[in-house]
């Protein structure tokens, strides 16, 4: 396997390039089933990436993990009162962005389909479990969480997708979109669109470099853009990634020009705003010292072999 490039704080990175991160201090252990969120600074800095929860072979974790992008480093903050779950999602909503959400998962007794819920402004915290959301029960219909903290089932039209896990959920605009995932030894490539305005299932007919069936991968929105990376296939953990257009309808396979990660499921992604310092020539045709890209971060995972991982990859998104 061949070593990727470091990317140092500040430095910019180049499009069509994989590079790992490397923060100072202690590191998650090896973990799968984990999420990872960016968190916006309050004032200038330059935010912060949060992973939660996860599990490895020895146990399933409560602990939650910073990286400061000012520092560049590891910190675990003090928050306390978690219940242990790996497989479940996070978010931060914009009605509310000091807040963390967690819902459902999985631990070593069972599922979950608790809602939990912390400021992450406070660096001394208690997850809260929002007890309205308790009596959520696993179904195939929609179901909608709501301000007020109340579960909904609208009735939805059209035809939904097939019961499925391991799929992936990203938003443009006023659309949600649902691709892949597997049922049974089954492995989906569709994607299908709900419109949160008419709550109207459609099949997307997508055309170009149409990624194969694939589950446990993970996904970004960027602009009009969805980004998929990794996963499980017929053949194996993958490493490929692709790039979806939701105005053109359109997926298009990445082509890199250096080494690619190593293949892998179960990880976890965000977009990341990176703050670059413009080299003089820059910043004397920009008339500013600093400058923002975008990157794809990925924290962790495994492959079919039985390697986990915790590492952290990054590339430039166009």
């Amino acid at each position: 396997m061949e070593l990727l490039p470091i990317l140092d704080p500040d430095e910019r990175p180049q499009s069509r390039q994989w590079y790992v991160v490397v923060p100072t201090g202690a590191s998650p252990a090896v973990s799968v089933g984990h999420t990872c969120t960016f968190l916006p600074s309050s004032d200038a800095g330059k935010g912060r990436i949060v992973i939660v929860g996860g599990a490895n072979p020895d146990s399933s974790f409560s602990e939650s993990y910073i990286i400061s992008l000012d520092a560049h480093e590891w910190d675990i903050p003090d928050w306390v009162g978690l219940q242990a779950r790996y497989e479940h999602c996070s978010f931060v909503p914009e009605s509310d962005p000091r807040s963390l959400w967690v819902f459902a998962g999985a631990e070593k007794n069972g599922n979950r389909n608790c809602v939990q819920v912390l400021r992450t402004s406070v660096s001394r915290e208690h997850w809260r479990t929002v007890l309205a959301a308790l009596f959520l029960c696993i179904t195939e219909k929609l179901c909608l969480f709501a301000v007020s903290v109340t579960w909904m089932q609208p009735e939805s039209k059209g035809t939904p997708p097939a019961p499925r896990h391991g799929h992936v959920i990203a938003a443009v605009g006023s659309n949600i979109y649902i691709h892949g995932g597997m049922a049974g030894e089954k492995f989906h490539s569709d994607m299908f669109l709900l419109s949160t305005e008419t709550l109207k299932w459609e099949k997307v007919r997508a055309k170009g470099d149409v990624p194969p069936g694939v589950a446990a991968h993970s996904s970004v929105t960027f602009g009009k853009n969805i980004f998929i990376f990794g996963g499980l296939t017929a053949d194996g953990a993958t490493n490929t990634m692709y790039k979806f257009q939701s105005d053109k309808q359109r997926w298009t396979l990445l082509r890199f020009d250096g080494d690619l990660p190593p293949s892998r499921l179960d990880h976890s992604m965000c977009l990341v705003p990176w703050r670059v310092k413009n080299t003089p020539e820059e910043h004397a045709a920009q008339s500013r010292d600093a400058d923002v890209v975008h990157l794809c971060f990925i924290f962790g995972g495994m492959d079919t072999q039985g390697v986990i991982f915790n590492d952290c990859l990054v590339t430039v998104l166009t």
